[in-house]
């Protein structure tokens, strides 16, 4: 039995599609994504491995200036945090054994804090 005949226009789609894919899982950058229901339940995704465990929860009352951690002692394997209850702007990060910030922060999301 004998191989199907590939054209040039199909084995030139199939190289360029397998080229595209390659060059875009190479440039995905490692990311965290944060989500909110508005009323202070956070929840996050993350694409990348870390060998830390540890998320700093930052908070901010107006989504420009970032004080010291306002949470802390919460794993990112956990995925969700409630911070109800406490009005303003939050983001994370991961953090190593000595609670310094391990870049990429995430997005900021709003919560009423209600």
């Amino acid at each position: 039995m004998s191989q199907p005949k590939i054209d040039r226009r199909g084995w030139l789609a199939w190289f360029l599609q397998k080229r595209r894919r390659a060059r875009a899982a190479a440039d995905a950058a490692p990311a965290i994504l944060l989500a909110s229901d508005g009323h202070g339940h956070l929840t996050w995704t993350w694409n990348f491995t870390s060998p830390y465990d540890g998320i700093n929860i930052y908070k901010s009352d107006d989504g420009v200036t970032w004080p010291s951690h306002t949470y802390d002692g919460w794993g990112l394997s956990a995925g969700n945090r409630d911070c109800s209850g406490d009005p303003g702007w939050f983001r994370i990060c991961i953090c190593d054994w000595d609670g310094n910030d391990v870049l990429p922060y995430s997005n900021a999301v709003y919560s009423d804090g209600l």
